[in-house]
């Protein structure tokens, strides 16, 4: 897939780590839970706590480009905020399928929004660009999100996924078998070592996976 981020959200620090993968899905993946999941859920829910949040660089780093672009982090969280905020409250987390868990882990891991999105539903050249004035589409769970002033990834039929929370379209499903994972980095971060540990836990975890393509932009 073809990957472009416009000019003034480069100058602003934002960048994409992407990860294509070949798999097989899966709606439970008992090694995900209780190998990945588990435990750092059990390691966030004994030693954070929700002022942790605020003074987190990444989450910092992340929330000044909301406001940067006119959009209210507190009103419209990063997906890693309202993640890591929901494990220490202790309201646990949605099992949705192995690719999405797998996803999920990825953002409490680095305190980063990441999404996933089906290649067969999104086009080949994906844009990250800003919500219109206006704009919105239907979210996973949700009956529309405004996305006026957010972050979005588009393609030629509009948008369809962001850092805060994506749309019904390009969602992965337990029949998805090539996807997009993207991490939304914000702000200067080791992202050598982490696409490493992305690519070595995807093949590890999903069934039949192979990474066809990986990169930061």
């Amino acid at each position: 897939m073809n990957l472009v981020i416009e000019e003034r959200l480069k100058d602003l620090g934002v960048s994409l780590a992407y990860t294509v993968v070949e798999f097989e899905n899966g709606a439970y993946s008992e090694a995900i839970w209780d190998e990945l999941l588990k435990p750092l859920i059990a390691k966030i829910e004994e030693n954070d706590s929700i002022e942790m949040i605020k003074d987190e660089e990444r989450m910092i780093a992340t929330k000044k480009v909301y406001r940067a672009l006119g959009k209210d982090p507190a009103r419209f969280r990063p997906s890693s905020d309202s993640l890591w905020r929901r494990v220490i409250q202790k309201k646990g987390l949605y099992q949705i399928n192995n690719l999405v868990d797998a996803n999920n882990y990825f953002s409490l891991l680095y305190k980063l929004p990441f999404g996933s999105y089906d290649l067969a539903k999104v086009g080949e050249t994906v844009t990250l660009s800003v919500g219109e004035t206006g704009e919105s589409y239907a979210g996973i769970g949700k009956k529309a999100v405004n996305i006026e002033n957010l972050l979005v990834l588009k393609d030629e039929e509009g948008p369809f996924g962001s850092p805060t929370s994506d749309s019904t379209r390009g969602m992965i499903g337990e029949d998805t078998t090539q996807a997009v994972l993207i991490g939304y980095v914000f702000g200067d971060i080791a992202t050598a070592d982490m696409q490493q540990e992305i690519k070595a836990v995807v093949e590890k975890y999903l069934k039949d996976c192979r990474v066809v393509q990986q990169d930061v932009i």
